[in-house]
């Protein structure tokens, strides 16, 4: 395909813009569903990417709700829609993945060929002792059947945020944002021990085969506490009493307790980074540092119980962290610190305002003509990158007003859903290009992708066997492929449908 279209389609007042490849005339045209053609638009060449030469064209004067093509020369695009709310379907089965990925609960009729039996139920062992605990309930992290509390905090951040943006938007998926969100809270509070540190995660010794995940039976281990995951879950509880206050304000409490405790271990200990003990090969969710992690956690107590201490603990950690960039990773939490503390008092805020209006403009500097701010390499899980990016520029929207924060934006939702080289649409059961074969084990379990997951996306260096086998030579935006043992480019992770999701629920806000 050598017309790239948002799949799904776009809102009447959005900037539309298809990216061509070796453009085969010098006008686009749109054509309706009766085949007449609406619209006629020049095609102007930007730029050299991914061994494509690319053109774009502007058919943003295309406003009547219908279903339309694109053709140029003898090319034809992907069919698309022009509707006030193109997307809702999309965001409901990203939220719909959330509950799909539920551990320790049946999942009854409702969820179709993934319905299950609870599983991982067994009290799991404390690594090193013969001590066990429970740890059943939350979500399986990824195509495999881990759960990690550090990717866990992201993503229930990702869904606060989403919710703090757009509540009438994702009525009634707010109700479901929420209990979902809560799944997962339950589950972090088994996590945390008694002097307040909280264990990095719990998964069998080694990653299972292909199964469902009532078969996978091997032994859970807890593995050891560390201060990422102490310092993530401080700040995600915290963050997220707020939230809980008005719905179950006992449930906030417990909350907050345990963000204190977490926050009182912090400071009793030096920084305990997590590394796989030699005999656990599972997800290691591995750091170099703790700062960023206990900034959030200072900045998130600081807003939830106004005390003197967790301020001047934020202020001063404010000050010395490098805020050169505002990653909103797992591993890198600075965009949190920054969007969150935007509601400190003084000088604070306006030091986390200037720190993400500096991010968006870094971000905008670096647009590519596929309309993505990462060009000469992409990383495991790009596509979590590129949600991320949309983040801060929406946030960046909302600071300032600049309808050019807006459209970088968008561009970022276009590209995830059919505008960039490989022409997929990036989230399971969705678009006319779908993604077929996911890193995910219900889905190759049931010889069916699970609908409503984001893919991992292109990532560079060939990083597993079929990106070995299919992928020698390619660029960075075209090192993808289709294949369920590509867990290097197309497996799916929770914290990468969460930015998704919020970049949704902004985008579409009423």
């Amino acid at each position: 395909m050598n017309i790239q279209i948002n799949q799904l389609g776009y809102t009447p007042s959005m900037r539309k813009t298809a990216a061509l490849r070796d453009a085969a005339a010098a006008l686009l045209e749109v054509i309706n569903a009766a085949g007449e053609t609406v619209l006629s638009v020049p095609v102007k060449k930007t730029c050299e990417l991914w061994g494509d030469s690319l053109s774009e064209a502007d058919f943003s004067a295309l406003t009547v709700p219908g279903v339309y093509t694109l053709r140029c020369g003898d090319e034809v695009s992907y069919p698309f829609a022009v509707s006030d709310a193109p997307y809702a379907a999309c965001l409901t089965a990203l939220l719909d993945t959330l509950y799909l990925q539920r551990c320790g609960g049946a999942l009854g009729a409702e969820a179709g060929a993934y319905a299950h039996p609870a599983c991982h139920m067994t009290p799991a062992r404390i690594y090193g002792t013969q001590e066990r605990i429970d740890v059943s309930g939350g979500w399986h992290d990824a195509g495999d059947y881990g759960r990690y509390i550090v990717p866990a905090a992201k993503t229930v951040a990702d869904l606060l945020i989403a919710r703090r943006w757009n509540e009438s938007g994702i009525t009634p998926g707010l109700t479901q944002l929420m209990d979902e969100a809560r799944w997962e809270l339950e589950w972090m509070l088994k996590m945390q021990r008694e002097d307040g540190g909280v264990y990095h995660k719990v998964t069998t010794a080694l990653f299972c085969g292909m199964i469902m995940p009532e078969e996978d039976t091997d032994e859970l281990i807890v593995c050891p506490v560390s201060t990422t995951a102490t310092g993530d879950f401080a700040a995600c509880m915290a963050m997220a009493s707020r939230y809980y206050k008005e719905i179950d304000a006992a449930f906030a409490g417990r909350m907050l307790e345990a963000a204190v405790r977490a926050w009182d271990f912090l400071a009793e200990n030096g920084p305990m980074l997590f590394r796989n003990p030699a005999d656990i090969r599972t997800g290691e969710y591995d750091d170099v540092t703790d700062e960023d992690e206990r900034l959030w956690a200072h900045i998130e107590l600081a807003l939830t119980t106004d005390e003197a201490r967790y301020l001047a603990a934020a202020k001063e950690a404010l000050a010395a962290i490098d805020r050169s960039a505002a990653p909103l990773g797992w591993a890198d939490v600075r965009g949190y610190c920054a969007i969150e503390g935007l509601d400190l008092p003084g000088e604070a805020g306006e030091i986390c305002r200037e720190w993400i209006i500096a991010e968006a403009d870094r971000l905008m500097s670096r647009i590519n003509g596929y309309g993505i701010t990462m060009t000469e390499t992409l990383p495991w899980g790009s596509n979590m990158d590129v949600s991320n990016h949309g983040i801060i520029l929406y946030q960046a929207l909302l600071l300032t007003g600049n309808e050019a924060y807006r459209i970088a934006a968008e561009k970022q939702l276009h590209y995830l859903l059919g505008v960039n080289p490989v022409s997929y649409c990036y989230v399971t059961g969705f678009g006319t290009q779908q993604v077929l074969h996911p890193h995910h084990r219900p889905s190759v379990a049931q010889s069916a992708a699970q609908p409503g997951m984001l893919s991992g996306g292109p990532a560079s260096g060939m990083m597993d066997p079929a990106a070995q086998k299919y992928l020698q030579g390619q660029p960075a935006g075209k090192s993808f492929v289709d294949d369920h043992d590509s867990y290097s480019t197309n497996e799916i992770c929770i914290y990468w449908n969460s930015p998704l999701i919020a970049l949704l629920c902004g985008l579409t806000k009423a």
